[in-house]
């Protein structure tokens, strides 16, 4: 398998990236909140035969740096970023983006600020809002950050979101928090405000304007996100179908690594070319579920 790694230089960002693969077709995959690309490291092995997959770390996170300003990474300046990947990866060719947690968030704005741009669109974990339950964890998380208690972060997220992960990714999140620079907990600070802020992702994001083919993965335990917000989503996306999975959490193919099976199955088994009619694809996992 061909990988490599490297940098870009966007504006006041250092951004790292590795790629897996050597194909036309590109997965581009946006981390959720203080991830790393380490997190996919099970999709990259899944799915490198298939794309050239992407993985990299947003400013604030893992090896990024943030050259110049304030920690605060806005919104836009986040789905400026993916825009520069895209260009560096998929300028003209197939492009699917995978999103986790919050970057659900950011590989949807994306797809609906760059409709063209994107054939297929994968969200797990995907909320329309930060409901009562992330209103908590955030205000826990400021009070942590305040306190300069940065390693407890990790107790906060593995009691209230990772429960049913495997005991080497609790060690992981441990790790991680109980390493954290100044500079990388002032980034996740910003980035729980960012959550808060944002309000309802309609708002601020056209769904309706996505025309990537589109699935949305949620579990049926996560605990900060409301179920009724898939479906909400599906109503306001043209194409998309919507698989819930029962039993599990937030950390979805974690949880349950059998889950890309269905990723596969929508990204590889069923992918269809850009243009291609509703009427000549297979039925959706959501008919066939029902």
């Amino acid at each position: 398998m061909k990988t490599g790694k490297g940098a870009i230089e966007h504006g006041r960002f250092h951004i790292p990236f590795r790629h897996y693969g050597d194909h036309a077709n590109v997965l581009l995959c946006v981390s959720g909140i203080l991830q790393t690309m380490a997190v996919w490291r099970a999709v990259t092995r899944r799915f490198s035969p298939h794309f050239t997959v992407v993985v990299f770390d947003m400013p604030g996170v893992g090896r990024s740096r943030i050259k110049s300003g304030s920690t605060h990474v806005t919104v836009q300046e986040q789905i400026d970023v993916v825009h520069a990947l895209v260009q560096h990866f998929a300028p003209s060719g197939d492009l699917t983006l995978a999103g986790s947690s919050w970057g659900t968030a950011i590989a949807a704005g994306y797809a609906a600020q760059c409709p063209a741009a994107v054939q297929h669109l994968v969200l797990s974990s995907f909320g329309m809002k930060p409901n009562a339950e992330m209103e908590r964890i955030v205000e826990h998380a400021q009070a942590l950050y305040h306190a300069r208690n940065y390693a407890a972060g990790a107790d906060l997220i593995i009691d209230m979101l990772a429960q049913g992960v495997a005991t080497t990714y609790k060690r992981q999140i441990a790790s991680q928090f109980e390493n954290l620079s100044d500079a990388n907990a002032s980034a996740f600070h910003e980035h729980c405000l960012n959550i808060l802020k944002l309000g309802h992702l309609q708002d601020v994001i056209d769904l309706s304007q996505i025309r990537a083919r589109t699935l949305i993965v949620n579990g049926s335990e996560d605990r900060i996100i409301d179920l009724d917000d898939m479906w909400l989503a599906k109503n306001l996306i043209p194409d998309c179908e919507c698989l819930l999975v029962d039993g599990v959490g937030h950390f979805l193919h974690f949880e349950r690594p059998e889950i890309l099976d269905d990723y596969e199955d929508f990204m590889v088994a069923r992918a269809v070319p850009p243009g291609t009619s509703r009427a000549d694809r297979r039925p959706t996992l959501e008919t066939m579920l029902r």
